[in-house]
């Protein structure tokens, strides 16, 4: 008897070691805080195993779910499969932040704690990872890290799993790291799923391979792939959030982009707003707006011309640059451009406590003066919405009309800019401003707004004086300081 029991455990093992979906279905056990039983056997839905099948055939995944649907635990449980049957497998988790981390390392170990004991798994848990021990083989481990800039350049990995990817802050700045790591001949494993958030990365990647433009596979699971779910329980989730429901519960892909808000900058199109390349008049004024941390430097290079249109025409874009080396670059990507102003925000005032200098001082110090910009966020937004009206114009030339804007960007000028723009969304509860998150696509936006904000000058520019002249003018105009480089 004892024999047939080890016979049947061994031919168990093997076909779990087969299949996953065996395995998952036969030896995995989640939670269920609803049920009598907090640990209750994964079996799997329809949904669940055709999104599972997905995965297994697919390299690089991306996930589009509603909310509650047991996809993380899907998806963790596949880890574990890889871990249990596989010598030396690394897989690395980012969450989007420290609690979320824990808490994967945790289902993991809750997973492993089901498992039947005759199988003698060994492992060792701790709060950020857990790793099986192998006494003849090299130890498997699941590594949890909270989202960070340099998160991607911390790991090698054979699979790697973002968790509500979409509401990862660093989110571009990690897969720009991290794809190297996965990106390797023998194949390493990708597995991103979220909700939705417009104007992410996340957001990117799914409508950019519906268009053919990358490699990964989409996998959308809507709020009806849980058979418990009717359409009476929906209605009434419908009543309790409202709209919310569009990207907390859609029933279709399409209805998940949907969301509430919308795009705060609906009338930004590219046949007004992108404009073919023209010559700039050498006595047109020139700005550079500037939204400055050490996470991104963003500078934007514009002039107006003799009617009163502003037109980008450079675009820098770069993170990680202290301000000695934010000057640097922007005085070499300003080829020698006679600029009237710099302006910048004025938080780049505010004193260090350790040095007593201002980042505005330092600029100073390192070659650039900056004018500081208004602070005033709800108006800013308003005057860039005016200057991006679209208005009917006429050819002075032909007399035909076309429609343009008071501020155009030249054509492939400013990609990241064009990217935030068409991407940013109202902020849910102050609808006639822009959201600040995700915080990737408001560097670009917040450096044109600093321009908007502004009062620009139109006219000709007076014929170059040295730099105390500007100085004096300046100053006595009220300004911070005269800036001309």
């Amino acid at each position: 008897m004892k024999r047939e029991l080890a016979l049947l455990r061994e031919l168990q093992r093997r076909e779990a070691e087969e299949s996953t979906e065996y395995f998952i279905e036969n030896f995995v056990y989640i939670e269920d805080r609803d049920s009598q039983e907090l640990a209750i056997p994964f079996s799997l839905w329809q949904g669940q195993k055709q999104a599972l099948g997905s995965i297994i055939k697919n390299r690089l995944n991306i996930i589009l779910k509603a909310r509650q649907l047991g996809i993380t635990w899907l998806v963790l449980a596949y880890a574990v499969w890889q871990l249990v049957f596989k010598d030396g497998y690394m897989v690395v988790a980012l969450s989007r932040g420290e609690e979320e981390a824990k808490e994967l390392v945790r289902r993991v170990g809750f997973i492993l704690k089901h498992l039947p004991l005759h199988w003698g798994i060994d492992y060792t848990p701790t709060a950020s990872q857990v790793t099986i021990n192998r006494p003849n083989g090299e130890p498997s481990v699941f590594k949890s890290f909270t989202a960070a800039a340099d998160s991607g350049r911390s790991f090698t990995a054979n699979l790697v799993i973002l968790d509500e990817w979409a509401f990862q802050q660093w989110a571009r700045e990690i897969w720009k790291a991290a794809y190297p790591t996965i990106n390797r001949p023998t194949g390493g494993k990708l597995i991103g799923l979220s909700t939705i958030e417009r104007g992410t990365l996340f957001e990117d990647i799914w409508q950019g391979s519906k268009k053919g433009e990358n490699n990964f596979n989409r996998i959308f699971l809507g709020w009806d792939t849980d058979p418990r779910r009717t359409q009476a329980w929906y209605e009434q989730t419908k009543k309790d959030i409202g709209d919310d429901v569009l990207s907390e519960y859609p029933a279709t892909e399409e209805e998940a982009f949907q969301v509430p808000g919308g795009a705060y900058f609906p009338e930004v199109k590219k046949a007004i707003h992108i404009q073919p390349v023209e010559p700039i008049m050498e006595h047109w004024y020139r700005y550079v707006c500037i939204d400055y941390g050490l996470d991104m430097l963003a500078a934007y290079w514009l002039y107006i011309d003799g009617k009163g249109h502003a037109r980008v025409y450079r675009e820098l874009h770069e993170p990680d640059l202290i301000v000695s080396a934010a000057v640097e670059r922007i005085l070499e990507c300003n080829q020698g451009d006679r600029i009237y102003q710099y302006i910048a925000p004025p938080d780049l005032w505010n004193r260090n406590r350790d040095t007593g200098k201002s980042t505005a001082q330092l600029f100073r110090e390192y070659g650039i003066h900056l004018s500081v910009a208004s602070n005033d966020f709800e108006q800013g937004c308003l005057n860039m919405k005016e200057w991006l009206k679209p208005i009917a114009v006429k050819n002075e030339q032909t007399g035909d009309e076309y429609t343009t804007a008071k501020l155009t960007i030249d054509e492939g000028a400013a990609p990241e800019l064009w990217h935030s723009l068409t991407n940013i969304q109202k902020d849910k509860r102050r609808t006639n401003v822009y959201a600040k998150e995700p915080h990737n696509l408001t560097h670009s936006v917040d450096g044109i707004r600093y321009f908007c904000a502004s009062q620009p000058r139109i006219g000709k520019l007076a014929e170059k004086k040295s730099e105390k002249e500007y100085i004096f003018e300046f100053e006595k105009e009220g300004n911070d300081l005269a800036l001309w480089s």
